[in-house]
């Protein structure tokens, strides 16, 4: 029995050990996501350029910082450079994709790299909410930020096991919307629309998707799925623009 307990002493003990050890982003992490937070404030200006260089600094602290890709991709964005959008939202997709193979030589150094990933997407939900009310649909914006909680409270979960684990391999529904809007706005229609039903599978409470990709059907004269689209959006809250609407109608009445 007294063997039993000190087992049990020494586990609690190990555990404590291994959280404390893991309590604190790494110096390389709080550097990337301190850029990470001047590239969102000068996307929030409209500096395209300089939110560039200020996501590129992040990915230089922490080159597997997949939500510094994507964010990088919305500069890219910004400055109508869809080809370099499309390649750092390609490079976040699969950053995220493979985390669940990347290897580690023991626990603490795992539960770092959790530690930091916590930190970044709750840097990532500070400058969502950050955002000026105007900035985006309120549907869209309230959606990302309870993705973004999701999935802070499933990395803690996962850092407070006592055992090894997988890490979290999910892509962000966000992640695919973007980079379906990039393929779009380079006129990769079925790469947009791909891309756009993944991050409806990943997330079909974005409203914003389901309305990007109404404007798809739109473009590619598919009128009935586009009305079908704009309903699915509105059914979730999304506010979609009455001249879409009305322009779907116009082109379906063959006008």
């Amino acid at each position: 029995m007294r063997t039993a307990l000190l087992g049990l002493v020494f586990t609690v003990a190990f555990s404590g050990t291994l959280s404390a050890q893991a309590a604190a982003p790494s110096i390389a992490a709080q550097r990337a996501n301190q850029h990470y937070a001047q590239g969102w404030s000068q996307i929030r200006a409209g500096e395209w350029d300089a939110a560039v260089r200020e996501f590129q600094w992040a990915i230089s602290s922490d080159p597997k910082f997949a939500l510094a890709y994507y964010s990088l991709g919305r500069a890219h964005m910004g400055r109508r450079d869809f080809a370099q959008a499309i390649t750092a939202y390609l490079r976040s997709r699969d950053l995220f994709a493979n985390a669940g193979s990347e290897q580690f030589t023991n626990l603490i150094e795992q539960r770092q790299r959790l530690t930091d990933r916590i930190f970044e997407y709750q840097t990532a939900l500070n400058q969502a909410r950050a955002r000026t009310p105007a900035a985006s649909n309120s549907q869209s914006q309230s959606v990302y930020i309870r993705d973004l909680q999701a999935a802070i409270t499933r990395l803690e979960q996962a850092r407070d096991r006592a055992t090894s684990f997988t890490m979290d391999s999910s892509v962000p529904y966000f992640v695919p919307m973007a980079l379906g809007a990039a393929y779009f706005r380079s006129g990769q229609f079925a790469d947009a629309e791909r891309e756009y039903k993944e991050a409806i599978a990943a997330n079909a409470a974005s409203g914003e998707t389901h309305n990007n990709l109404a404007v798809l059907y739109l473009t590619t004269g598919r009128y009935d799925e586009a009305e079908s689209a704009v309903r699915a959006a509105e059914k979730v809250g999304f506010k979609v623009n009455e001249n879409l609407k009305s322009d779907i109608k116009k082109k379906k009445a063959g006008g």
